[in-house]
Order: C-alpha cells, then sequence, then structure tokens
C-alpha cells in the first residue's frame, strides 16, 4: 500500500502528529497510524451520539459500546459526560449570557462637547422635561467609569400612565451605557448573580408589575447603590456561605414612583405623553449608529480620565447627605468635561432635588401637618382619627386614596410618622381622654425636614359663621341640650352635648383650656 494513499486517508492533526515520519516510516506503520485514528474518530462519534441520547438509551448502548471498543462502561460515561459539559451551558436552558464590548473610539474627545451631543441625541427622539437630557447624558457617562466613584446612584423613569416613552427611554439608555442587560421581571437570584458574574448596567423595564411587592429584590437594588455592596447567600448541597457582589449601575422604568428607599438613592426621569403637536424622530434600535458612535467616545473618554474621575470630590453644594451621594459621580464628569457643564449640572441637580423632597409623601405629610396647624393658632392637639379625616379631604394629595382607593387611616398616619420619631399617644383634658398628637411632637421634624417656605398661610373659612381656626365638630348630628363652655369669639353659638352621646365620638381641637 502507498504510503500517500494512507496519508490522503488521514485527516489534517493526523498529518499533523506524524512530523514528517511519512518519509521514512514504513507501511505497516502508517496503515497501523491510519487504523489508530479510525478507531479514535470512531470513538469519538459513539461518543457524541451517546451524548445526544436520553438517559435511558444512553444507558443500554454505552453496554455495547464499552464492549465494541474493549473498555470498560464507566470509561464510555466518563467521556459522555465531560463532553455533555463542554458543550452544554446551564444544564441546556436558555443562552449563555453575552455583554456588548464597546470598543473605544479610537481619537481622544473632548467631554463637553461628548456631553452636549448625547443631550442632542436623546433629544432627537424624546420629549423630555428641563433638565432630563442632562441627566441622562451624565448618568450614562457614570456607567463607563461607576467603580471609580463610592456610589451608582439608580437612574429612576417613571411616569404617572402607560404611553410616555419609558421603553423607549430605556432602549436609548441600553446603547449608551457600558455592559448594558436589558430585563424585565428579574428574579432576585438571577439579579445578584448576574451582577457578581459580569458587573452589567442593568435596566429594568415595567418594574412596576414586580418590584413593589418584591422586598428581597429591592434590597438588592438599595445595596448596590454603594461600592462594596453585598449580600450573603448560602449554596450548594453543604449550604456553604458564599458573598455575592451587588455593586452595578441600574436603569428602572416604570409607572408611578419607585418605593421610597430605591427613589432615596436614585436620580429621577419624569416622564409624560408626548403632545399631538411635538414631534420626534422614531426610535429604533438597528438603525442608531449615532448612539453606538457616542457610546465608543464615551469609553474612550472615560478610558483616558479614569484616574481623575478616582480622585475626583466635586463640590456638592446645597446637595447634602444620600442626594450628595447621588450626584457626586455625575458632577465629578461634569467637572472634568468642563465648559458650562460644571454650573448645568448643579443647577439641574438642585432643581431636581428640590423637585423630589416635594414630592416626599413622608415630608408631603409634614408639610399638610404643619399647615393644618397653622391655619388654627389657638389649638396645640388634634385626635388621630380627626387629623387622618383633614387629610383624607385634600385634593391633590395623596391621603383620599392611600390604599385600595380609601382615605388614609389613623393607623396608616401613625405608620407614616414613626420614622420621624413620632407616634400617637393618650391624652387628657380635663376629664375627657384623647388618642392623638401634641403639637410639640411635631416641633423637632418641622424644623429639622421643612424649610420655610413649605408653610401655607391659615385661610379664612368662607362660609363665615365660623372663622377659620374654629374647628370644634360632632362626628354626627345630635340634639345639643346641654350647654358647655361658650365660645368666646361670638361667632358660633355655644355647642352643646346631647345626652347618652359617648364623649369619645367628639372630634374636636382644644388648646389646653377646659372642655
Amino acid at each position: 500500500m502507498s504510503p500517500y494513499l494512507n496519508l490522503a486517508a488521514l485527516n489534517g492533526s493526523a498529518v499533523a502528529a506524524l512530523n514528517g515520519t511519512e518519509i521514512t516510516a514504513t507501511n505497516a506503520e502508517l496503515d497501523a497510524f491510519a487504523l489508530a485514528c479510525d478507531s479514535k474518530n470512531e470513538i469519538s462519534t459513539t461518543v457524541r451520539r451517546l451524548a445526544s441520547l436520553g438517559p435511558i438509551e444512553r444507558a443500554k448502548e454505552a453496554r455495547s459500546a464499552a464492549k465494541q471498543f474493549g473498555v470498560p462502561v464507566a470509561a464510555i460515561d466518563a467521556a459522555v459526560k465531560d463532553l455533555r459539559s463542554e458543550t452544554a451551558d446551564s444544564k441546556g436552558q436558555g443562552r449563555p449570557l453575552e455583554l456588548p464590548v464597546i470598543e473605544p473610539w479610537p481619537k481622544p474627545v473632548n467631554g463637553a462637547d461628548l456631553l452636549g451631543d448625547i443631550c442632542d441625541a436623546v433629544k432627537r427622539y424624546l420629549v423630555l422635561p428641563d433638565g432630563s437630557a442632562e441627566t441622562l447624558g451624565l448618568w450614562t457617562a457614570h456607567t463607563h467609569a461607576f467603580n471609580s466613584f463610592g456610589h451608582s446612584p439608580r437612574l429612576a423613569i417613571t411616569s404617572p400612565e402607560k404611553g410616555c416613552g419609558k421603553t423607549t427611554t430605556l432602549d436609548i439608555v441600553g446603547e449608551l451605557v457600558a455592559r448594558p442587560l436589558p430585563t424585565s421581571n428579574a428574579t432576585t437570584a438571577a439579579i445578584f448573580r448576574t451582577i457578581e458574574k459580569a458587573m452589567p448596567t442593568l435596566l429594568i423595564d415595567e418594574a412596576d408589575t414586580f418590584l413593589r411587592d418584591n422586598e428581597e429584590l429591592r434590597g438588592i437594588l438599595n445595596a448596590g447603590h454603594r461600592r462594596g455592596g453585598q449580600i450573603i447567600r448560602t449554596v450548594g448541597d453543604d449550604h456553604e456561605p458564599r458573598q455575592f457582589s451587588t455593586w452595578a449601575p441600574a436603569a428602572i422604568a416604570m409607572i408611578g414612583r419607585l418605593p421610597d428607599t430605591l427613589e432615596d438613592r436614585s436620580v429621577s426621569i419624569a416622564l409624560r405623553r408626548r403632545k399631538s403637536t411635538e414631534r420626534v424622530e422614531q426610535f429604533r434600535g438597528d438603525r442608531c449608529p449615532d448612539l453606538n458612535v457616542l457610546a465608543r467616545k464615551t469609553a474612550r473618554w472615560v478610558t483616558d480620565n479614569e484616574r481623575t474621575l478616582a480622585s475626583a470630590d466635586p463640590s456638592t453644594g446645597l446637595l447634602v447627605n444620600r442626594a450628595a451621594d447621588n450626584w457626586r459621580p455625575l458632577l465629578a464628569i461634569a467637572d472634568l468635561a468642563g465648559g458650562h457643564w460644571p454650573t448645568l449640572a448643579r443647577k439641574v441637580a438642585e432643581a431636581a432635588e428640590t423637585a423630589k423632597q416635594d414630592q416626599s409623601r413622608r415630608t408631603m405629610v409634614l408639610i399638610d401637618i404643619r399647615n393644618f396647624f397653622a391655619a388654627r393658632p389657638e389649638f396645640n392637639r388634634v385626635r388621630s382619627a380627626e387629623l387622618a379625616d383633614a387629610l383624607g379631604t385634600m385634593e391633590n394629595r395623596p391621603w383620599s386614596e392611600w390604599r385600595n382607593g380609601k382615605p388614609i387611616t389613623p393607623a396608616a398616619l401613625a405608620r407614616l410618622l414613626a420614622p420621624f420619631g413620632i407616634a400617637p399617644g393618650t391624652h387628657r383634658d380635663g376629664e375627657y381622654t384623647f388618642k392623638g398628637y401634641l403639637l410639640s411632637d411635631f416641633v423637632e421634624a418641622f424644623e429639622s425636614y421643612l424649610s420655610d417656605e413649605t408653610v401655607t398661610p391659615p385661610q379664612p373659612n368662607i362660609g363665615g359663621l365660623c372663622d377659620g381656626s374654629q374647628t370644634v365638630t360632632l362626628d354626627r348630628d345630635v340634639t345639643v341640650s346641654k350647654s358647655q363652655k361658650p365660645n368666646n369669639h361670638g361667632h358660633c353659638d355655644a355647642v352643646t352635648l346631647s345626652e347618652g352621646i359617648d364623649p369619645d365620638d367628639w372630634t374636636f381641637h382644644l388648646d389646653g383650656g377646659e372642655p
């Protein structure tokens, strides 16, 4: 047999393995080598076929294969197991996690021009409130450098109703950020394992459908706001404790407001539905090369300036505490970009935080309670039920539809005030006791959380029969028959109480005098 015929029968790896021995090897040696290669190829083919079978069929055919090749069944099983582990991913389910890799722009980039170009680009596709385009530009840039900072603010993309462009905004953000990972209805385990493995920028859409009732997931997103954030979970059959990082940027789109703890860790974009007269380009994710270029330029600018950003300590001006933590990375980027960006970024930040403070429900309830007392300067106490009722009648406030369309209750009000250290107490006024609050209970919270501008002046009673401060009322109609202390202001008749009415049914404010 000609050696050249044998060589032609061998595959490329076999020829390479000969290392030129075709010149000196005998025909018998070459034939033996070819037979060995054929046998090896046959074994490989058999193993691949067995790996594709179900467990029962594989067990049956493994015995005959072992007998055919003169090896133990265990050797066949081991070969099949090795092949399946090499070719399978996540037990054959889904697809491997792949995040886009952004190739930095080949030339140096001017930071101020870059941020301006990002703002112009997003405005082509979106109608945004003042300052929102700048917030988006700064936030997307921070995702490329978030490891240089101590905090990574969540980006809250919210709207009062559907059809306001939240998903489109999230899609545009996904074209600009580093390692974008779009996801909806994500589980807690998927989130922290993905962060541990890939440190992506999480783009969480439709969060209103699952986030409010998922306390564990909210905890993951809250912990990821701070560098070094992590959780501990047990893994494996022996329940070994393991640490999982939660440190990653996250943008969250939802109808309504984020839960309070997440909102406190966020910079916000509040969208509204576009008017018919407002024109923008339709966003097409497969046709946005301009955004891809901006992402590459951002990657290059961050790469060139990463050390400077890591050592930055920007002034946060009027921003303090959590608000300062949220905006510090974005202000560092604005300062380094230069131009008008340092001033503009601080203007946007202060306006955004002022709006957020005004919208905080706890701050809102303090404002409304202080206005409640301010309209009644001679009273310094109030029953819990009456305060809840008064809040529930306010227009353009959340108290009238607090839960399931029903007004806020005294118990719900107590829970809302508890973080301020304010709780209803049992107080005595003359011979009667009542469950409620004293004005003095609120003084410290008013001073700590409210500015002077948040007080609405007392309003007069429009009916004209009683002045705005007279709020002594009955919960139900009664026949007055027994006179109480008369009203010295002279505008109202004396208030009397019919016999048989429980004093606890009164709704009243008192100024500390006798009833």
